[in-house]
């Protein structure tokens, strides 16, 4: 018995969409998820704006130079010059950041008390195990 050849590219097509779904479940188990780190809420960690909340060090305004040098091939001038302006302005993103955090942190506050309303009591406790013991992540 003959099939016809659109029946049989749709069978092909099928096909391949079922095993690219099968293979790529199997890599996401495999690879991703196997490599995934604890679910854990230090600070701001789990929202974006967490890293502008960090006020760099000098070392990290140097590492972000020296990668910028490298990345970019900077000439000795422009390398100074972009550190003049990042000196120049650190200040600015350090008073941006002194008015934000709290406002920040109040939300990050408000949602562990949220999500702490919906968890059992032992649920609870592990939730704030997961929680930072120190408060040395938080640096204006």
């Amino acid at each position: 018995m003959r099939m016809p050849p659109r029946w049989v590219a749709v069978g092909v097509l099928c096909a391949v969409a079922l095993g690219s779904g099968l293979a790529g479940a199997a890599v996401d188990r495999l690879v991703l998820r196997a490599h995934a780190s604890p679910v854990t809420f230090p600070d701001t960690a789990f929202h974006p704006i967490e890293s502008i909340l960090r006020s760099p060090t000098a070392a990290d305004r140097r590492a972000i130079r020296a990668e910028l040098t490298r990345q970019l091939h900077l000439t000795p001038a422009q390398a100074d010059t972009i550190d003049s302006i990042m000196n120049r302005r650190s200040g600015e993103f350090r008073a941006l950041r002194a008015e934000i955090r709290p406002r920040v942190q109040q939300l990050v506050d408000d949602v562990h008390a949220n999500i702490e309303r919906v968890l059992t009591p032992d649920q609870r406790a592990a939730f704030r195990r997961l929680q930072p013991t120190a408060d040395t992540s938080r640096t204006p």
